[in-house]
């Protein structure tokens, strides 16, 4: 997996970026599954993914509509 300057990223941090995906995923499609402990921890987590994100240049965009 490369970013947005070209640079190959290694194993650990193509998983953190898998990480950060699926559970934007799980807050964008299965909210309302969750208990508010988990929709809380999770938001607190996708905050935290987003960094990275932003730290690898890849561009996570906004979360805002996420909550985050």
């Amino acid at each position: 997996m490369r970013n947005v300057d070209g640079s190959e990223m290694g194993e650990g941090q193509a998983k953190l970026v898998e990480c950060y995906r699926t559970l934007a995923h799980v807050l964008m499609g299965h909210r309302d599954e969750l208990a508010p402990f988990e929709e809380r921890n999770a938001l607190k987590a996708l905050a935290a993914l987003w960094q990275v994100m932003n730290g690898l240049d890849l561009d996570p965009g906004q979360v805002y509509d996420l909550g985050a």
